[in-house]
């Protein structure tokens, strides 16, 4: 039998068990409002992992954007295809250096701006001593194209469900499969690639076809429609605005 001293015990015991489940939720949606969810894609050199740390200009970027935020910045680390699922989904609060297509504006707000422009060719790489010529966009027909998964690069390409694109998840394994005569080539800017293989292997082991797309295309940082921070869209859009117009951002990238 219980007395009325153990009861009243066990009624204290359950009280503060309550407050403490109490107070550690709340602590943990205060930490999660106080926090970015950044989905990232490893892309070097805007976004690199070395010796434990994400580096890069992106990554600079994203970092000085959450400080105008007064949030904190927490990475999740995903393959393209898987990055814009977390974001769809809500999982994700934030993506970095996207461009804007009707599909994605279905889950994902873009800030206002760009908050960069990006210059560089999309290129098309062949094996070195491949004898395939691909000076224009119809000699793409009837080749196996490497692609990432996820990803999306000019219209006209994208748009074509003629054309054999093969989707791999990493920059990597476009070059794996071009080396091992798995495709017979894949689009990619420069900058990507050179950053992940050596010198030697760059120049004795791949060539660029003639044919690129050579259009800029604008960068944008998209929020989850699914996410708290879609509620400020427009303060974070002015956020962003502030930062590219005192130069901040161009510092940078620059």
């Amino acid at each position: 039998m219980f007395n009325l001293k153990s009861i009243l015990g066990i009624k204290t015991l359950l009280f503060r068990v309550f407050v403490f489940f109490i107070t550690f939720n709340s602590l943990a949606l205060a930490e999660q409002k106080d926090t970015i969810k950044m989905a990232i894609s490893l892309e070097p050199p805007m976004v690199d992992f070395i010796d434990g740390e994400y580096v890069g200009r992106h990554v600079d970027v994203m970092r000085l954007f959450a400080e105008k935020l007064n949030k904190k910045l927490q990475f999740l680390r995903c393959p393209v295809a898987r990055c814009f699922a977390m974001i769809e989904s809500g999982q994700a609060d934030m993506i970095f250096a996207i461009r804007k297509t009707q599909a994605r504006e279905k889950y994902i707000a873009y800030l206002e701006r760009p908050f960069e422009v990006q210059h560089f060719p999309l290129r098309f790489y062949l094996p070195y001593n491949s004898k395939l010529q691909i000076k224009h966009s119809a000699d793409l027909n009837d080749l196996s194209i490497g692609v990432l998964r996820g990803y999306t690069y000019f219209d006209d390409f994208d748009d074509n469900r003629h054309l054999n694109k093969i989707a791999v998840t990493t920059h990597t394994q476009l070059i794996k499969m071009l080396l091992n005569k798995r495709l017979d080539t894949f689009i990619e800017r420069e900058e990507s690639i050179i950053p992940l293989v050596d010198s030697e292997t760059y120049k004795t082991k791949l060539k660029l076809a003639e044919y690129k797309y050579d259009e800029s295309v604008n960068s944008y940082i998209g929020i989850s429609k699914k996410s708290s921070l879609y509620q400020d869209l427009g303060p974070i859009s002015k956020k962003l605005t502030d930062l590219l117009d005192n130069g901040a951002i161009d510092s940078i990238m620059n």
